[in-house]
């Protein structure tokens, strides 16, 4: 018998290896299971050394069956991030800082209104208290001074009829009141008191005809009228008269720049000043 051809042999190999599986590579659950315990035991050492936790697989379970092996592999990888760590810990801090820095925002917020409210209404308050002195002083300087209150100290006669005339000419009530305390030195308010020389509210010199009668009412008129008169010549000082800011300052400017009399005797005058501005609610 003939030993095949060597054409034959390679043919019949060929054919044979044809129907060959393919050669595939081991697949981790064929490993040597000391393999798989070395990596898990090499993951587990450096994360002790480098202080993280780790989640470890059951070693019981990786020495039973190939896919536990598998899980202590995979789970020998899940080591902590400390990157991700620390960035978390920042976020948190921030997002911490972030909500208290918010609330104190909206207290202060809140307290910033509160006050504005409180200003408002503050500011309503003293406006309204404005407008009611005001309609009052409107009140008064419409129905003139009201001189109906007790007399409680040396006032002229007739002192309401003269505050109330001057009021009504352009005169401020307390300008009205010092023209009164002096009108006291002078004649005491009598229209019809005579002196040496002169006579009259004011005391002229030498006494103008026709300013004392006999009829007090009517003469108390005319010298009230000629008292205007007579202060025009002192035009100048009536707008420091009228922004006298009491009655006694009202019968001094008036006795230096108006009546500029002999005998000054000033206290007399601010005192019956005073009581006149008392009497009349000034």
């Amino acid at each position: 018998m003939r030993p095949p051809s060597t054409d034959s042999v390679r043919s019949k190999i060929n054919k044979a290896g044809k129907h060959l599986p393919a050669a595939r590579p081991r697949p981790l659950a064929a490993r040597p299971r000391r393999a798989v315990l070395a990596a898990a035991a090499v993951g587990a050492v450096t994360a002790a050394t480098l202080g993280y936790n780790f989640i470890a697989a059951p070693s019981s379970a990786a020495s039973r069956t190939t896919a536990s092996g598998r899980t202590a592999v995979a789970n020998s990888s899940q080591l902590f991030d400390p990157v991700a760590s620390i960035r978390l810990s920042k976020h948190r801090s921030s997002v911490t800082a972030m909500a208290r820095s918010q609330r104190a925002f909206l207290a202060r917020e809140a307290a910033r209104r509160a006050h504005l409210a409180a200003a408002r209404r503050a500011s309503a308050r003293l406006a309204a208290h404005r407008a009611a002195v005001h309609a009052a002083a409107a009140a008064a300087a419409a129905h003139g001074p009201s001189c109906t209150g007790p007399v409680t100290g040396p006032v002229p006669q007739n002192y309401g009829a003269i505050v109330d005339f001057l009021a009504t000419h352009g005169y401020s009530g307390l300008a009205a009141a010092g023209i009164a305390g002096n009108i006291y030195q002078e004649s005491m308010g009598n229209p019809e008191s005579v002196g040496t020389g002169g006579g009259g509210l004011i005391g002229w010199t030498p006494l103008p005809g026709g300013f004392v009668t006999g009829n007090p009412a009517a003469d108390l008129q005319t010298q009230l009228q000629a008292l205007l008169t007579y202060n025009q010549q002192w035009s100048q000082y009536v707008p420091m008269l009228n922004a006298a800011t009491s009655a006694t300052q009202a019968a001094y400017i008036y006795m230096t720049y108006f009546e500029r009399p002999g005998i000054p005797a000033a206290a007399n005058r601010e005192a019956a000043a005073a009581a006149v501005a008392t009497a009349c609610h000034l």
